[in-house]
């Protein structure tokens, strides 16, 4: 007959022993918020020439209002396809994208018109 044997996890004789505070870290340390400059920088520059486009059409001004309309332009193009599954659909992806971002970018110049 084979037998098992039960195994029970190792106990302190003295009981549950506290953690000095020294030893308790609720952050890991010198964490730093992981900012990937090589995803920021041609989303913000893309952005500006989308803001741009979207200013053309619409008209607007302003290097940094570019940037702004442009990378909100981007969200609210995405959040469109995303919701209705309306497309452009030019055979390149990336014209695609675009057209989508500018059709976003005038909704946000036109809304942001129509509260101020």
């Amino acid at each position: 007959m084979l037998m098992v044997a039960r195994m029970t996890p190792r106990q302190s004789k003295r009981g549950p022993r506290p953690v000095p505070d020294e030893k308790v870290e609720i952050l890991p340390p010198r964490r730093e918020l992981g900012l990937d400059w090589s995803v920021i920088i041609p989303t913000v520059a893309s952005g500006m020439v989308i803001g741009f486009v979207a200013s053309l059409i619409v008209g607007g001004g302003g290097l940094i209002r570019h940037a702004v309309v442009g990378v909100l332009g981007m969200l609210v193009g995405q959040g469109i396809v995303r919701l209705t599954g309306w497309r452009l659909r030019t055979g390149y992806s990336f014209l695609d994208d675009a057209g989508m971002a500018v059709l976003g970018a005038i909704m946000v110049i036109l809304l942001a018109r129509f509260i101020a």
